[in-house]
């Protein structure tokens, strides 16, 4: 009946974070202890019940979960603010200071970075699928937090049309570590985006080096990213500008994490009818709005997340989002060797 209240534990970190930055600077010490917060979303995440998959979801307005992706946003706002004076204060003139702000420096990325790539960026991931104007620019400023607003272009127009496929540039391939992964997506994405707009714009007999070059959303976006970073080191200095670059850099490479798991050797994917993997945990499900139902999103990706049934077709993963990136990270190649036996078990089973 309540259901769709557990959709507020996505509240928990980025609120967590707010207070954090609102507090400080902090002292060495106290900022380490700050990171507790996201070791406890990891240990509650190992410890998660399973998602009810035969439950049927009771809905309420659609107004409600609305109103939680538009709070998560304005977080997100607020937090990127909050950094940027929080990073102008750390102050640099001796020993302990230079000790006490690195260490800050170091917190301020493992947690903005975190709530960028989870919070800001699955709220970005959900309304640029939307259909009215001004949630798609909403999910675009979103992007613009972590300089990635060519991942509009690379996800709608690519990735969801070719997903577990080959050609699918997102689509980890069987064994292929993260590291590789990373490298091949980070510029997969965005040549793929920018060669798609200059095609576009050949289409419609647009000068492709003329000024009407701004009709090109991959060349704006370029220029606002660099507009941004540029007057965030004029107004609060080089420390912040550093961390904000710092914190979009982990947040994108969060992002991707995700990626890298829901989807890993499934390029062949689709003859099987598998779009990506199966996660049951109940805390990913809640904390990350619902983008744990990947395969659902997969099947009927022009609904919001709410409307989704929750679908269970496809290899089941052993943990759920939070204790996932970290294994994938901390030891590939354990989750390599695990999830390919899954992967052939699976394809065992559905073939008998």
């Amino acid at each position: 009946m309540f259901d769709h209240l557990k959709y507020l534990s996505s509240f928990f970190l980025p609120g967590c974070v707010l207070w954090f930055l609102y507090t400080g600077p902090h002292s060495a010490i106290l900022a380490l202890v700050w990171t507790i917060p996201l070791w406890a979303l990891i240990v509650l995440d190992w410890f998660s019940p399973k998602v009810n998959i035969n439950k049927k979801k009771q809905l309420v307005s659609a107004g409600f979960y609305d109103a939680v992706l538009y709070a998560l946003a304005i977080l997100q706002f607020l937090i990127i603010g909050l950094l940027l004076h929080y990073a102008s204060q750390l102050q640099w003139s001796s020993v302990t200071e230079i000790s006490r702000s690195i260490v800050n420096l170091a917190v301020l990325r493992i947690l903005i970075g975190t709530t960028s790539g989870s919070s800001a960026l699955i709220v970005a991931h959900e309304l640029i699928h939307r259909s009215q104007r001004h949630k798609q620019i909403l999910g675009k400023m979103l992007l613009y937090t972590v300089c990635y607003e060519h991942f509009v272009i690379a996800h709608l127009q690519r990735h969801h049309l070719s997903v577990a496929t080959p050609e699918d540039i997102a689509t980890a391939k069987l064994d292929e570590n993260f590291s590789s992964y990373w490298q091949r997506v980070i510029v997969g994405h965005f040549k793929y985006a920018w060669d798609f707009e200059l095609k576009r714009l050949c289409l419609e007999h647009t000068p492709v080096y003329h000024y009407q070059m701004l009709a090109n959303s991959v060349f704006r976006g370029v220029i606002i990213e660099v507009t941004l970073v540029v007057l965030i080191l004029i107004v609060f200095g080089w420390a912040a500008g550093f961390i904000f670059l710092y914190q979009a850099l982990a947040g994108v490479r969060l992002l991707e994490s995700i990626n890298y798991y829901q989807h890993w050797g499934l390029e062949e994917g689709r003859a099987d009818q598998m779009l990506a993997w199966v996660n049951q945990s109940s805390l990913s499900e809640y904390a990350l709005v619902g983008l744990t139902n990947h395969v659902g999103h997969h099947q009927q990706a022009h609904c919001s997340f709410y409307e989704i049934p929750y679908s269970d077709q496809g290899p089941i993963m052993p943990y759920g989002y939070f204790v996932t990136n970290l294994w994938v990270k901390l030891n590939n190649a354990s989750y390599r060797r695990v999830s390919a036996g899954i992967l052939k078990n699976y394809l065992h089973q559905a073939r008998i």
